[in-house]
């Protein structure tokens, strides 16, 4: 009876040990993300197709092309704009748009225009109030700079290569002013990049992926073509979710999807 007590604890404590070492395993392993236990449905507005946060400020595009704001202080869904094209948050909180009219828009107390018809704006990111890019119907490469009031200054950086869409980092850093140099970008092959201001461009992927969002030169996230969402951190790729359709990250670190039946969550990166 004594030699199966002890047969049974010694074989309870092999599972246990087993347990904890495949869990230290887990956890340290690059390839497995915990973080799918920490997702949390929030509110949204029917067919949403693109998502971006500043902090807890909730912005969405839906499929109907409306911007509808989700406000924290009232707790409530706010309709903002109707056909727009695209929209983006910069690092500051700048709120630009893209509309039909193939002109861009930035959030002041109104909407106000800041193109001028040299370009027909399609895609949009922002860094700041004072920088702005754009992808035209040409999928060129636009840049706008704040040189005086009211007025911003319109160039194609690149009107020879194609882009599908730019992410501007979302993360200033005072200390670290290549955030501010660097731009990502998915390239014609819809491979991602990194594209600095003299024209080079570092491989970052060697798939093809059709979302991205920058947090800084060290940490993405990009949906690739097959809808599975992936975390890019310090050189390692990491799969987080499968079946999503759009992605977001705000400088909380925290990732927002829209996943493929069109529900929208929020997890912990």
């Amino acid at each position: 009876m004594a030699f199966c007590q002890f047969s049974f604890i010694k074989l309870l404590h092999l599972k246990v040990g087993t347990i904890v070492i495949l869990f230290i395993y887990l956890f340290f392993n690059s390839s497995y993300d915990l973080s799918d236990q920490q997702v949390s449905k929030i509110p949204h507005p029917k067919n949403p197709k693109k998502i971006d946060s500043y902090g807890r400020d909730i912005w969405f595009l839906t499929e109907e092309n409306e911007l509808f704001h989700w406000y924290p202080v009232l707790e409530s869904l706010i309709f903002k704009e109707s056909d727009v094209l695209d929209f983006s948050i910069g690092a500051d909180g700048t709120i630009a748009i893209t509309k039909k009219d193939n002109e861009v828009y930035i959030r002041t107390d109104k909407w106000e225009r800041i193109s001028y018809g040299n370009y027909e704006h399609k895609n949009v990111s922002v860094y700041s109030s004072y920088l702005i890019y754009t992808i035209d119907s040409r999928n060129h490469l636009i840049q706008a700079f704040y040189d005086s009031p009211d007025t911003y200054s319109w160039a194609c950086l690149d009107c020879l290569k194609k882009y599908y869409q730019i992410s501007c980092p979302i993360s200033q850093m005072d200390d670290d002013y290549s955030d501010y140099r660097s731009l990502w970008i998915i390239g014609s092959d819809h491979y991602i990049y990194k594209y600095s201001t003299n024209k080079k461009y570092i491989a970052i992927s060697e798939s093809p992926f059709k979302q991205i969002k920058v947090f800084n030169d060290q940490y993405i996230i990009g949906i690739d073509i097959n809808n599975n969402l992936w975390k890019y951190r310090d050189g390692n790729w990491v799969l987080i979710r499968k079946y999503v359709k759009y992605a977001t990250l705000n400088y909380l670190r925290e990732i927002y999807f829209i996943d493929n039946d069109n529900l929208v969550f929020k997890m912990k990166s």
